[in-house]
């Protein structure tokens, strides 16, 4: 078996803008530091080893013709025979099951599908056996490799009709170049599944009794697509009528369609339809200017100013009647007003206003425009709080009206930023409350005469899972979620948090507002109270639905929403510079390439060991071996043998890093899905997330040990993460391990190309521009610490462990333009 990895390099610069839109300091330059593709060419002489990108597995050609199976054929006339009751016949068929690939056979169901392929001519449906375990079903090929196991639930269903009758089997059917396309999109661990039809086959005396039994456990048989042209088809669960013809197959065949490109790919045909939604849009381009306020200290680029224009329309309800979601009609002579997507009608004309989405990418200044906005209707905030004021009724969960604009942020290290826009762009023009930390302000007059209060998601949460939240006893003029798509679950309760907040005006800003489903932005409409998909069961009905049964009006539905609520540009607006992107391939030296060959040769027997095998609990896998060989390229002869068995998590965070949100666990803080850079404890074994960390060093006094959230373990601090991870080390400046992990994990004299060339580029017009050297691996951060302190080049270091109270102090230090030069940092870290 081979592996996936190469000894590489990969030193890439670049450039970005900042969130103000403005071109960045031309003198930062940044490095990705995880070891990315060389050519074969580099290896030395290692094409021997036939090391191919986990991706590229099942990425081979799909253009094969398709015929008939000589013995298998489509659903056409179903006529059911009359069979003595020892005769097989076929039940019917369970529609899309879904099968778990097994992790340590995926290099092997490629080469299998392809040689089934040119075996029969990539016929049109390819066949599986089924069979009993102990406690779940597997499907395997014809030659007995396995594909992957069954849902629980089939085993519930089928196991002892199949452990009591050996007449009774159940048989895999897929068409094989779907099946391919599916499986060459895997390039994660979470992906590994795949849907396939069950036939089910037994002999006809117990067809009724067999029946009974699966409508009893809610398993409904359906007419099937494909079955054995020698078994006649007669399903118990079909009521026949003399009278009545057959139902015709064509609805299906459709069905197959459909889902041929549908249900195996929903992913990309979401991603398809929603790049077609945003080439469709106008309303941007038809925006006027709006300078802003003379108090604003930064002069607004030509799309903010764009942007204040369709924020103060959305606030003001003074939309273009062409972007207005309720049309004006008539029905008997009667005015009324009607929904564009759900044809709803109203006597009444509909308010449309109240707030939307600022969708633009990262880097065009959402922040500064909604800075701008806040400057512009301070007098309408302060008149629309002595109004609410004034009125007789009030809401009974209210007790303060506030003219102030609240601001909810991920992090506490994006509050800092918040403020420190603040202070950029406008001075001291507001009275703004940092809302964060156990000294945060618990006066609710204070709160309520303010211009502006920052917190963060998990400090609402936790006040309002505690029934103390003082944010939610104000109506506020408007509130503002950063980072919106993090409310994106309807059943997370930071959506339902978020939800119960009142205001005047509600703002999402995100550069993603679906990520990978249509509901996603289904929630942020529901948190914008956007009638009538403020509730957002009406969203499902009106676009997911329909979208999922291919109804090919839900892209101009869409249109009319994204027009109306949301605006959306890219930086292509913006004319900026390309980026510089420079690869610079490396070879090994002699001793590097002996212990890559040993290492490689190593994980090729641990992973083989595995393949076939069903494990209920993850093992060190291909995708970790991969990335072990990853890491050694990074760290050269410096990493002693067998290192990779004291480093799990790591390769975990690495994992999920490189696979995005769709990778997460449950924590057992907040007890939300969060992603999987998460911090375990040895002792009670619990999980805890970034934000939940981020609240107990909040609310603990500096001599407090951390207990854990779930058990109450006493001291939190003292066992996180595991062996390979040290004691919190709160030094940012020449930050190192303890001395026993190192010895541990790396020899004290060794080489790596790869550090030396990272030295030589660092060094390179030092003194002109700073760098920052990005890792995903806390271990690959020492050596290059190691590396720069022998060249006597300063720098600086934010990690997992570097207090969250910390973070914001180190990157205000490299932020100067004394000082250290360099910055190491972990990908995750930026990312939040």
């Amino acid at each position: 078996m081979s592996l996936a990895s190469t000894p590489s390099t990969g030193d890439d610069t670049g450039s970005s803008t900042n969130d103000s839109g403005t071109e960045p300091d031309s003198r930062s330059r940044f490095w990705d530091f995880n070891g990315t593709r060389d050519d074969d060419d580099d290896m030395g002489g290692m094409s021997q080893l036939a090391i191919q990108d986990a991706v590229s597995w099942s990425r081979l050609s799909l253009s094969q013709s398709t015929v008939s199976l000589p013995e298998y054929a489509q659903n056409s006339s179903l006529a059911s025979p009359e069979l003595p009751d020892n005769e097989q016949v076929c039940y019917g068929m369970i529609y899309q099951v879904e099968v778990k690939l097994s992790e340590n056979n995926m290099p092997k169901l490629n080469s299998e599908l392809h040689h089934e392929a040119q075996v029969t001519a990539a016929e049109r449906v390819l066949t599986f056996t089924v069979e009993r375990k102990v406690d779940h079903l597997t499907v395997s090929f014809s030659d007995g490799v396995t594909l992957g196991i069954l849902s629980d639930l089939m085993f519930e269903s089928f196991g002892l009709i199949m452990e009591r009758n050996s007449s009774f089997f159940l048989e895999g059917v897929a068409p094989i170049n779907l099946l391919r396309e599916r499986i060459g999109k895997i390039s994660k661990s979470s992906d590994r599944k795949i849907r396939i039809d069950i036939n089910v086959y037994g002999p006809r005396g117990t067809k009724k009794k067999i029946g009974g039994e699966l409508s009893g456990k809610k398993v409904w048989l359906q007419r099937p697509d494909s079955y054995k042209t020698n078994v006649p088809y007669d399903n118990p669960h079909v009521v026949s009528f003399p009278e009545i013809n057959h139902v015709s197959a064509d609805a299906n065949n459709a069905r197959r369609a459909l889902d041929g490109e549908g249900q195996l790919a929903k992913h990309d045909r979401i991603q398809k339809m929603v790049s077609e939604v945003y080439v469709s849009l106008q309303r941007a381009g038809e925006l006027e200017t709006t300078s802003g306020d003379r108090r604003l200290q930064t002069t607004l680029l030509d799309h903010q100013q764009r942007a204040l224009t369709f924020m103060k329309q959305r606030e003001s309800g003074n939309i273009p009647e062409k972007y207005r979601l309720w049309k004006k009609s008539s029905l008997e002579g009667q005015e009324l007003y009607v929904h564009r997507v759900t044809k709803t009608r109203s006597t009444v004309k509909p308010e449309e206003r109240g707030g939307g989405i600022l969708a633009d990418d990262m880097g065009m200044g959402k922040s500064l425009c909604l800075l701008a906005l806040l400057l512009e209707t301070l007098d309408e905030g302060r008149q629309w709080a002595q109004q609410k004021h004034s009125e007789e009724y009030h809401g009974s969960a209210i007790e303060r009206y506030s003219r102030a604009t609240l601001v909810v942020v991920p992090s506490a290290l994006l509050i800092n930023n918040w403020l420190n826009e603040v202070k950029t762009h406008l001075g001291d023009t507001l009275k703004w409350i940092k809302y964060h930390g156990v000294g945060r302000e618990k006066d609710l007059d204070a709160l309520a005469d303010s211009d502006l209060i920052v917190t963060t998601y998990q400090t609402l949460r936790q006040e309002f899972a505690n029934k103390r939240s003082m944010l939610h006893k104000i109506e506020w003029y408007r509130v503002v979620l950063d980072e919106a798509h993090v409310i994106r679950r309807p059943s997370n309760t930071f959506h339902s948090t978020c939800l119960e907040l009142e205001a005047r005006s509600r703002w999402c800003l995100t550069g993603t507002p679906i990520q990978n489903r249509l509901l996603d932005i289904g929630a942020l409409f529901a948190f914008l109270r956007a009638e009538p998909f403020h509730n957002i069961a009406q969203f499902r009905r009106f676009i997911v639905l329909p979208f999922e049964q291919g109804d090919e009006g839900v892209k101009d539905r869409l249109v009319l929403l994204y027009d109306s609520l949301c605006l959306r540009r890219n930086k292509d607006i913006l004319c900026l510079p390309g980026t510089d992107e420079r690869e610079r391939p490396l070879r090994f030296s002699p001793e590097e390439m002996k212990q890559y060959q040993s290492t490689l040769k190593t994980l090729q027997r641990s992973v083989s060991e595995k393949v076939g095998q069903y494990e209920k609990h993850r093992e060190f896998g291909l995708f970790q071996a991969q990335l072990q060989l990853r890491i050694l390229c990074n760290h050269g002869t410096y990493q002693k043998p067998f290192s990779w068995k004291r480093n799990m998590l790591q390769l975990d965070e690495s994992l999920a890093i490189e696979s995005g949100t769709s990778f997460e666990a449950r924590c057992d803080g907040c007890e939300q899905p969060r992603p999987a850079l998460v911090l375990t404890t040895n002792s009670c074994g619990h999980f805890v997330c970034a934000s939940c960390l981020e609240y107990l060093e909040d609310i603990l006094k500096p001599a407090d040990s951390m207990p854990c959230p779930r058990c109450h373990y006493k001291d939190l601090a003292k066992c996180l993460r595991t062996d390979a991870i040290p004691t919190r080390n709160n030094r940012h400046s020449g930050h190192r391990r303890d001395a026993l992990n190192r010895r541990m994990y790396f020899k004290d004299v060794g080489f790596s190309t790869k550090m030396n060339a990272l030295v030589e580029d660092v060094k390179d017009r030092m003194e002109e521009m700073k760098s920052i050297v990005f890792s995903c691996w806390t271990h690959t951060m020492d050596l290059v610490g190691r590396h720069l302190e022998n060249a006597s080049i300063e720098y600086l270091r934010i990690d997992g462990d570097t207090l969250m109270s910390r973070r914001q102090r180190v990157l205000d230090e490299f932020d100067k333009d004394s000082g250290a030069r360099v910055l190491l940092s972990e990908y995750y870290l930026v990312s939040n």
